[in-house]
């Protein structure tokens, strides 16, 4: 009789599914060496972990359907990994020596990233990486700068600092859409579908959005139960029951048949633009949103808000770790006071965006008239975050 295979850490097993499922439904298959894919793998990998460590089940039991109510908000999934974790043994905050791939894993996904590090050179990625013997003594050799994204391609929200599981827990729930809906033989976005059934029977079109039955009193989902179809010939979008629903191998995404509603060109290049605010619209917009209007006093205002032209800069993005977690922005406002561009001619107006969280509703915007006085005030706005 052979030997028989040896049963995989749990751990393992809920990485080598979550690797599956991010290949199976990734453009282009799961990439080691992309930061979106990697990202994507982790958080489904912690979610089906967390929960079979929750619940006793082995992890290839672990539903979707149950990943995916947590996988609708990153901070449920923040709250289901640090509620069960470390009651499991895994030391999240990392007082312990490292070593633990949970708890690493965790790490990773839970740190800000600096969007100016630099990135490594196509032709240095191609190279094969030497063995580098390490003396024991780690604390006499210098600290090597931080590669951007790890050393990784990147390629969703290339320019935020932001944590991974705030950044990708909506990618990875779509991952796991996709293979509910491939379980069950049902549509996903940009499908292109037939109506069968209803008031819109014969139309064709293309998936908006996926519609699931929620149940929070069990926390999972049912479905998919429903769609939002964009039709070729009805104006608006509309729902369907997903039984009124069938795939269509006609076309695909993002053409249409000629003559349907939708078939309209598109505005050509000699179109104008729509208008742009004016520097009083456009002032008005800022200190209606600053915690510190007064800053900005009412002759420079009114020299303001009579500009010939206004202009936005993105200065800075960057982001301070857990605990404490904190990211802000700064803004460069830039009013053009007369059609001579020239630095004695313009006002300079700074904004610094201040959040919690990166799908913060309501961030906290403080004003500033020089950028020699960003740095205190960056300082202020983020002691105690």
């Amino acid at each position: 009789m052979p030997p028989r295979a040896p049963i995989p850490h749990p751990w393992d097993a809920a990485v080598r599914r979550a690797t599956d499922v991010t290949a199976a439904h990734t453009i282009g298959g799961m990439d080691e060496n992309c930061w979106d894919d990697v990202a994507i793998r982790g958080i489904l990998a912690i979610t089906i972990y967390t929960l079979h460590r929750r619940d006793g089940h082995p992890v290839e039991a672990v539903r979707w359907q149950q990943a995916l109510w947590h996988l609708r908000d990153d901070q449920r999934v923040t709250k289901l990994a640090t509620s069960v974790l470390p009651g499991a043994g895994h030391d999240l905050a990392r007082t312990e020596a490292p070593g633990d791939p949970v708890a690493d894993c965790w790490t990773w996904l839970t740190r800000t990233w600096n969007p100016d590090a630099a990135t490594i050179p196509v032709f240095e990625k191609r190279r094969a990486v030497p063995a580098v013997a390490v003396p024991p003594d780690l604390a006499k050799l210098p600290q090597a700068p931080e590669l951007r994204w790890g050393g990784m391609t990147r390629g969703i929200a290339r320019g935020l600092p932001d944590p991974a599981i705030e950044v990708c827990t909506d990618w990875a729930a779509d991952v796991v859409q996709r293979a509910i809906a491939a379980d069950n033989h049902g549509h996903h976005r940009h499908d292109r579908v037939a109506v069968i059934a209803g008031a819109h029977a014969g139309r064709r079109g293309y998936v908006v959005e996926t519609g699931w039955h929620i149940d929070d009193a069990t926390e999972t989902v049912q479905g998919p139960v429903g769609y939002v179809l964009d039709l070729d010939d009805v104006e608006d979008t509309i729902c369907a029951d997903a039984d009124a629903v069938t795939g269509s191998s006609y076309l695909r995404w993002p053409r249409r048949p000629a003559g349907c509603l939708k078939d309209a060109p598109s505005p050509s290049l000699d179109e104008p633009l729509p208008p742009a605010k004016n520097s009083a619209e456009d002032l008005a917009d800022i200190l209606a949103r600053a915690a510190d209007p007064a800053i900005v006093p009412e002759p420079l205002r009114a020299k303001i808000a009579s500009a010939y032209a206004h202009h936005h800069l993105e200065l800075d993005r960057q982001a301070r770790p857990a605990p404490g977690r904190v990211s802000w922005q700064v803004l460069h406002h830039w009013y053009q006071l007369t059609e001579r561009c020239a630095d004695d001619q313009r006002v300079d107006l700074y904004e610094v965006v201040v959040t919690q969280h990166l799908h913060d509703p309501e961030p906290a915007h403080h004003l500033a008239l020089r950028e020699d006085d960003l740095p205190d005030l960056i300082a202020r706005c983020t002691a105690g975050e």
